[in-house]
């Protein structure tokens, strides 16, 4: 966690910069709340309230209010949260529930069995071991009982696994990429299971993208969606 103030400057340099910034949201997202949360809504159960850890300018945020969810979003960068805020004030039809705190998944800004979804896009992989744990572990204390997390991570599939200093156990710091000085950690499917024992695992897919010449680059992702099980700690 002594890094996370660094991060928080990576960061905002990030959304300062603007030209990277993406204003659509994830299609594993889109089809996560599609197929499996609107499913568990048809059984019976609520589903009001949704976090998204990481939310940056609030591109997840936006998708989730205009699907009639009450969408929190927390970011240890304040600039995405301005940027976020703006944006969602401009867009926002009325009614919508929206709110965005700053906060680290690390230490969770909300009390527990608050939530109903977690969401958690490309946040994890920016850790170490040590964080890690205590992220999933935030994970479940603020998830309700039967909650349900998402979870987008970077796999070991992923061509960029191995370059750069590795500083721990597949975790890198990658020169030359657009989140340069910031740790990228690549994680396989044991890990993964190792990682969510204490929870259900309800789905587990890799997504690729291949580009670059002769499509010799692959973008490899894990999606992964968990229920809440049991309680941790």
């Amino acid at each position: 966690m002594k890094y996370i103030q660094q991060w928080e400057k990576e960061w905002d340099e990030f959304y300062a910069g603007g030209k990277d910034i993406i204003w659509h949201p994830g299609e594993s997202v889109v089809r996560f709340i599609n197929s499996t949360v609107k499913n568990v809504k048809k059984e019976g159960k609520r589903v009001e309230r949704i976090l998204d850890i990481g939310c940056g300018n609030g591109r997840h945020i936006s998708y989730l209010t205009k699907e009639g969810f009450h969408a929190c979003g927390i970011d240890i960068s304040q600039k995405s949260l301005d940027i976020a805020a703006k944006w969602l004030a401009e867009t926002m039809c009325a009614g919508a529930v929206t709110e965005l705190k700053k906060g680290c998944v690390t230490a969770i800004p909300y009390p527990d069995e608050y939530f109903d979804v977690v969401i958690c896009f490309g946040v994890l992989d920016h850790l170490f071991f040590d964080d890690i744990e205590t992220a999933i572990a935030e994970i479940d204390r603020v998830l309700k009982p039967e909650g349900l997390v998402f979870l987008s991570l970077r796999s070991t599939r992923d061509t960029d696994c191995g370059r750069g200093d590795e500083v721990e156990h597949n975790t890198f710091m990658i020169d030359g990429n657009i989140e340069q000085g910031l740790p990228q950690h690549f994680f396989d499917a044991v890990e993964i299971k190792d990682m969510l024992v204490d929870f259900s695992l309800k789905y587990i897919e890799c997504e690729e993208r291949l580009y670059g010449d002769f499509l010799s680059y692959i973008y490899s992702r894990w999606v992964v969606v968990a229920e809440k099980t049991s309680m941790m700690g």
